[in-house]
């Protein structure tokens, strides 16, 4: 139930109950002290709450002298099955938007929107916080949200991602001198290697057609000169069904 005080009705009113907007559903206030709307997901089985319990504030220069002072925004994010009082997940997110003298929080719309859901919703991927780090795989955490998962959250560092089936998903994991294709298993919460590097020597997901996923062999940033010039080509094609792998000419996926 919303409500506000006598001067705010109309604020409130025209602030709670169902907003719809392009590709978003919500549900609940924004009105100041309400519960903290709830954001529906792709299939509507499940709601996403954020409530901000921290916001530090940088100057620019404290920012420029250490790195780790650096303006974020902290929420509690809460997963719901649609309608239900209590979460089933809750994980703490740092949205970090410093770096830049106007920069402002993002909205938890766009933190929402930036969720990689898995097929069947077992699991949800928040996207990085922006911590300062090396070029390399992004950092982000996968929150399980089905309670027969043995897991709760769990490291997800992969780009490109190719779905296996509705817990397994495949990508890159590219840092500078580890190129590598990955999978990351939503029953265990784990990553394993799919393709694994030897620098200068990595691997990168080049096209999927079908159930069938072509990885050909790449130079990551770590190689010289030599390594370009004695650089051969190859390509490897990898069965979703069993994840096993053949050679296979590097046009096969055009």
């Amino acid at each position: 139930m919303c409500s506000g005080n006598e001067g705010g009705k109309v604020n409130s009113l025209l602030r709670c109950g169902l907003k719809l907007s392009v590709g978003l559903v919500i549900v609940g206030c924004v009105g100041e002290g309400a519960e903290p709307v709830r954001f529906k997901s792709p299939s509507g089985r499940h709601e996403v709450a954020f409530e901000e319990i921290e916001h530090k504030k940088y100057s620019e220069a404290e920012q420029q002298r250490d790195f780790n002072f650096t303006s974020h925004t902290k929420y509690l994010i809460s997963f719901y099955r649609a309608g239900e009082a209590h979460p089933v997940a809750q994980v703490e997110y740092r949205d970090v938007y410093g770096w830049e003298k106007d920069a402002a929080p993002t909205p938890p719309a766009d933190l929402f929107k930036a969720i990689l859901w898995s097929p069947n919703e077992d699991f949800a991927v928040l996207d990085e916080e922006g911590w300062a780090s090396a070029p390399g795989a992004p950092e982000r955490r996968a929150v399980a949200v089905n309670p027969s998962l043995s897991w709760s959250t769990a490291p997800f560092r992969l780009s490109d991602p190719v779905w296996a089936d509705t817990l397994h998903v495949i990508g890159n994991a590219h840092n500078d001198c580890d190129y590598s294709v990955v999978e990351f298993e939503g029953t265990t919460g784990k990553m394993r290697s799919i393709m694994a590097s030897a620098s200068p020597i990595g691997y990168e997901i080049a096209t999927t057609t079908g159930r069938r996923v072509l990885i050909r062999k790449a130079l990551d940033n770590c190689r010289m000169e030599d390594a370009e010039k004695a650089f051969v080509p190859e390509c490897f094609s990898l069965s979703l069904d069993t994840m096993q792998r053949t050679a296979a000419p590097c046009d096969a996926g055009r």
